[in-house]
């Protein structure tokens, strides 16, 4: 086992060993208060993590008390993965998929895991993974594992939400104390920078700060405005930005698709998220620059209702949050790759995940939850989750650690207190945080609309593009139908609609070809050397 060193003693070797009781910590994260105290790297930091009613952090945590008994948590928005394997000789823990496949024998593939991954464009929503027997830790759940059997399980009740909104400039004050705590490292701390609205806020409280001598970096995609070439574009003038040191890269089409095998690498299951290639050379550029601490903007999207598919939910003309979700063109799509059954299967898996934060919803707020508090809840697992574990594992690959100071201080709790009146006015989302940090940001960014953080594969393999997508596509075809029983019909219909320029057969294209990537990879069955590398990190 090996843990990247940020806080804790050079010399302290892992798993932790508590010398007053015996218990043996593997800890995988921060830990930035303790109730009002700020616990030392490792060891008591392992022990928070072990308890965490009063925690302030990032953490996955497992506890060993006595030789048969192992107990895991996870933090409450699951800022880090964790995954277990269970079968009939034992159970499996670890920060990743790829170490627990070959644990107790090979794990299979489950089909309608790739189903709802085609359906939603997101991971699976039914709770597993892509593999039988595996599934993650959900966010905030402890687990209790004696005698290779899982004894135990909890998940943290969701609180009621305060009735009143937050006062005017209870938000910044919680968020420059989150950018206090972040802050705490013995390593090189840097700052991913997108242009957008949530990483420019960080960038200017730093500056405000005095914050000196503070690696930057950003990838552009071409062709596009997105991203940051230089400082000036964010307004930063303050005297500490000019002890800065800012690198960026540019990033291709060529890039997005070369990027997919290392993609399935680093995940070990496919991915739908075109940004995932990008954040791969993000994680690149910040090693280069000696960065071992990133700081991010993650998680004030879904806080702040950042996306601007939000603004025709806020505005209630979405009565049934399943519609918010449930494309009826895209399941015509995916009826056509997989057949009927199983497109039937993933749209009861999709409304059976609503139908659980609905739940929870109700639960949180002593009321029969509308459609925005239901994809509230929807969002935190479905949409924060998956791109929290994007950011781990992509940045740990290269040897860094992620923090998100919009997820701590309190800010999400007190997210959910604002009204929706609050988050989006007409067609402008995360209004709240413009008017917050009016006077930090330049004039345009107060109107300035969302800019998501992914490739534009529509406009790139729409022109000159498409042959080698195509192409691409058209080669896979027989690996999809023999290792996950895509329709060659099906593929068919999708390189007809990549020829018209349907935007939607651009998204499912890049999925289907990720996929393939995996499949590939899975098929060279990973030697015990490569899981053990994986198992080390």
């Amino acid at each position: 086992m090996a843990r990247l060193r940020v806080r804790s003693a050079p010399e302290a070797s892992v798993p932790f060993t508590d010398a007053e009781t015996g218990a043996v910590h593997a800890f995988n994260g921060e830990v930035y208060r303790d109730g009002a105290m700020t616990p030392g790297g490792g060891l008591d930091e392992a022990r928070s993590a072990c308890e965490p009613e009063l925690v302030d952090g990032m953490y996955a945590a497992a506890s060993s008390p006595s030789e048969h008994v192992l107990r895991l948590v996870r933090d409450p928005l699951g800022i880090k993965p964790l995954y277990v394997r269970e079968t009939p000789v034992g159970v499996a823990v670890s920060s990743e998929v790829v170490p627990l496949l070959g644990a107790f024998g090979p794990a299979s593939v489950r089909t309608e895991a790739f189903a709802q991954f085609l359906l939603t464009g997101r991971r699976v929503v039914d709770g597993g993974s892509f593999f039988e027997g595996i599934r993650p830790v959900a966010p905030g759940e402890s687990m209790t594992l004696e005698a290779g059997e899982i004894t135990a399980s909890t998940r943290s009740v969701p609180r009621c939400s305060e009735p009143s909104a937050p006062a005017p400039g209870e938000l910044r004050a919680r968020f420059e104390e989150a950018v206090d705590r972040v802050l705490l490292s013995e390593r090189p701390i840097g700052v991913a920078l997108s242009g957008g609205l949530d990483s420019t806020i960080l960038a200017r409280v730093l500056a405000r700060r005095g914050v000196r001598h503070m690696p930057t970096v950003s990838v552009c995609p071409e062709g596009t405005g997105d991203g940051v070439r230089s400082l000036g574009e964010l307004g930063l003038n303050d005297g500490a930005v000019a002890t800065w040191r800012h690198r960026w890269t540019s990033f291709g089409p060529s890039d997005l698709l070369d990027g997919l095998p290392s993609a399935v690498r680093a995940f070990g299951e496919p991915v739908a998220m075109t940004s995932v290639p990008m954040y791969a050379a993000l994680a690149k550029l910040a090693g280069a620059s000696g960065i071992t601490v990133l700081l991010v903007g993650e998680g004030a999207d879904e806080l702040f209702a950042g996306y601007d598919r939000y603004v025709p939910l806020y505005a209630g003309t979405v009565g049934d949050p399943v519609d918010f979700y449930l494309s009826q063109e895209r399941l015509k799509l995916v009826r056509e790759l997989i057949g009927s059954d199983l497109a039937e299967a993933a749209a009861d898996a999709l409304r059976a995940a609503v139908g659980r934060s609905e739940a929870v919803a109700e639960q949180r707020h002593g009321r029969r939850p509308g459609s925005v508090d239901v994809v509230r809840e929807f969002e935190y697992e479905h949409s924060l989750e998956p791109l929290l574990r994007r950011t781990d594992h992509l940045l740990m690959a290269e040897g860094i650690e992620g923090r998100t100071p919009f997820l701590h201080a309190g800010i999400p709790d007190l997210a959910r207190r604002y009204p929706s009146s609050a988050l989006v006015r007409g067609n402008l989302t995360k209004a709240v945080l413009r008017e917050e940090f009016a006077d930090l940001l330049p004039s345009h960014y107060r109107k300035m609309a969302k800019q998501p953080f992914r490739a534009p594969v529509h406009r790139w393999f729409s022109g000159t593009g498409l042959p080698r997508m195509d192409s691409a596509l058209a080669g896979t075809t027989e690996l999809l139908y023999h290792g996950l029983g895509v329709l060659p019909t099906g593929v068919r219909t999708l390189r007809d609609r990549l020829a018209q320029g349907d935007p939607l057969a651009f998204t499912m294209a890049f999925g289907l070809l990720c996929a393939a990537e995996w499949i590939s990879w899975l098929e060279e069955s990973p030697t015990a050397e490569e899981e053990a590398s994986y198992a080390g990190r």
